[in-house]
């Protein structure tokens, strides 16, 4: 509190004052504290015991007090702020400084120091270490049931809180045992009976069961829950319980993708005791059986620690923070130094890294894109309209200086190791006004909705607009409800990114309750889209699944209901004391397999850029 004192002094009086040193009357610092006479005295004793002012107070009829500022009030700001972070209250350490208006380079100073504090942390108490990775994140992490998962980030923090029965291996396109370690199929592919590992754990020390399993694919089917997953297990007829550890799961038809469904991050199994006890709370602060368990989970971060109990192999790491702090702040600070050991998506000026520092990227699995909404009346509905939009954006202009070379033009959700090009084929704004012209487009405002990159959908404003095309920008909420997407706008950009089965994430595109691409295609396309992947479901060759793809694709390409715009090159540099960095299917890094080469191992060049980290 003596801090707010001490900052009412530095806003009322001006700089040389501050310096020099004012009188002031009892009454006047009454007024300007807010308080009694009294305890303004209080106030400055602790201020001078602090060594914050000089305070002489005035002696006889009409001697007044001098007082004088010793240190800057930034200083005081920046420790305060400091202080509320160091006690895990990250947001009121931002509120705090948003009411300092009259500080505003106090917000750029904290920003750089917040910085500081992310990376790798070990603390060293007797003789046990406990190595802490700290991260930065500029929103709050929404939810983490699986059954209702909705973002990127959400996906990976379910990856490493929870396990799925078989896993997918993508180098050898083989599926291997998860929770389940042995699988068999009848002979008309309609039986599956899963044998489960012996002691495998929920973070609440319960044993995983059959149980579990039946419960978690029944849960995800009900209409109560509303998952917008139920299509991964609308085949499954029953889940019996043979015993403890061994489940029977009945088909109503052949289905090749079954074990592609419970390889999903989606199909995590949860506890069936902790769902029900907990409520609301499990979206949260879930329990599952991964690696890390969740031990706090607020406004301020989210906290993961290494699950002892693992039944595969504990985490290098022992615990991992994310902090949510603030985007707009964050921009503030035009931060050079690379502060901690490990970055998401960077873009280094001239595309090089921090000296001494690794990168690893991958190219063909983040995809941008535009959807026209045909859930609500507008021009959007005319394909000639769809089209003219289409051939008038040059993507060239959407491309920062600084991402020159990390984008390729998108043709379709997923190209794997497509070439760079710097040919827009699409462009061509001549054709764009004919087909403008054939649409009966009248002038109508048009909203064009998006959650980030303010500076593309500018771009795009403006080159609809040199065709004629009118249209409002509208930021949304990134939590904004499915309503919404469908009501809310007439084009919505989007950035996805597919999983390291992308067969299931396209499909999952056109099948998810809560997808755009589907909530947008309108019943015509969607009804063709749900065709062909009905038929796809029908074929065991992955040759010809993959022509009822090509099928998909030349569908939602030949009517134009989505303009692809780029694949983005997803990329994570870090400092080489950072081992077993490898990027996963959804663009970041694997915290189970994490860890950090002591300093006194590395060499004396090594040791010196990762001081300066």
């Amino acid at each position: 509190m003596l801090d707010y004192y001490y900052l009412k002094l530095h806003e009322r009086f001006s700089e040389k004052e501050r310096e020099e040193g004012f009188e002031v009357t009892l009454p006047e610092l009454t007024e300007l504290f807010q308080c009694s006479g009294r305890n303004v005295n209080l106030v400055l004793k602790r201020l001078e015991a602090l060594e914050w002012i000089r305070y002489m107070p005035g002696r006889g009829r009409g001697h007044r007090s001098k007082l004088t500022l010793l240190i800057p009030g930034e200083s005081v700001a920046l420790e305060t702020a400091q202080d509320y972070v160091r006690k895990g209250d990250i947001q009121q350490a931002f509120t705090y400084l948003e009411e300092l208006s009259h500080l505003p380079e106090v917000k750029d100073q904290f920003v750089y120091w917040l910085d500081t504090q992310f990376g790798f942390r070990p603390d060293r108490k007797n003789d046990r270490q406990t190595d802490t990775l700290r991260l930065p994140y500029s929103k709050r992490i929404a939810c983490l049931d699986p059954a209702h998962l909705d973002y990127l980030v959400e996906c990976h923090i379910v990856e490493q809180v929870f396990d799925m029965m078989v896993r997918y291996r993508e180098d050898t396109d083989t599926y291997e045992g998860g929770l389940a370690h042995h699988w068999t199929l009848s002979k008309d592919e309609k039986e599956w009976l899963f044998y489960l590992r012996k002691g495998v754990y929920f973070h609440h020390g319960r044993e995983m069961t059959s149980e579990d399993v039946k419960f978690t694919l029944e849960r995800i089917q009900s209409e109560e829950l509303r998952s917008p997953f139920r299509w991964l297990f609308a085949d499954v007829q029953e889940v019996q319980c043979v015993d403890r550890y061994m489940v029977r799961i009945r088909l109503k038809r052949a289905n090749p993708l079954f074990l592609q469904h419970l390889s999903y991050n989606r199909a995590s199994i949860v506890p069936y005791d902790a769902v029900t006890e907990m409520g609301e709370r499990f979206e949260r602060t879930p329990v599952g059986t991964g690696a890390f368990k969740v031990v706090q989970h607020d406004a301020n971060m989210l906290v993961l620690e290494a699950f002892g109990r693992y039944y595969e192999r504990r985490a290098h790491l022992d615990r991992i923070e994310i902090w949510y702090t603030p985007e707009l702040l964050r921009k503030a600070s035009q931060l050079e130094s690379m502060c901690y050991s490990m970055r998401y998506e960077c873009s280094i000026e001239g595309g090089e890294t921090p000296k001494g520092w690794k990168s690893i990227e991958k190219t063909g699995r983040d995809c941008s894109f535009l959807t026209f909404n045909l859930g609500m009346p507008g021009p959007q509905h005319s394909l000639a309209f769809r089209k003219a939009v289409q051939h008038a954006i040059d993507r060239r202009l959407l491309i920062p200086k600084d991402e020159e070379g990390d984008r390729t033009y998108a043709k379709w959700f997923y190209e794997d190791g497509q070439e760079y090009s710097d040919t827009d084929e699409h462009y061509d704004p001549i054709l764009a006004r004919r087909f403008l012209s054939e649409s009966g487009y009248a002038g109508e405002v048009l909203l064009l909705s998006y959650h980030n990159a303010h500076g593309e959908m500018c771009s795009i404003q403006e080159q609809l607009e040199n065709i004629g095309i009118r249209t409002e920008l509208v930021q949304r909420r990134a939590s904004c409800s499915v309503e919404a997407r469908v009501r809310d706008a007439h084009l919505w950009f989007h950035r996805n990114i597919m999983d390291e089965q992308p067969e299931l994430s396209i499909i999952e595109l056109f099948l998810a309750e809560n997808s755009v691409v589907r909530l947008h295609l309108g019943e015509e396309l969607r009804s063709g889209a749900d065709w062909l992947i009905e038929r796809l479901y029908q074929e065991s060759s992955k040759g010809t699944r993959r022509a009822y793809l090509e099928r998909l694709r030349t569908l939602v390409t030949e009517q134009a209901s989505v303009v692809f715009l780029f694949q983005h090159t997803q990329r994570t540099i870090f400092h080489p004391s950072l081992k077993n960095v490898s990027l996963g299917s959804l663009g970041w890094v694997r915290f189970r397999d994490l860890w950090f080469e002591p300093a006194h191992a590395l060499d004396g060049e090594e040791q010196e850029d990762l001081q300066q980290a």
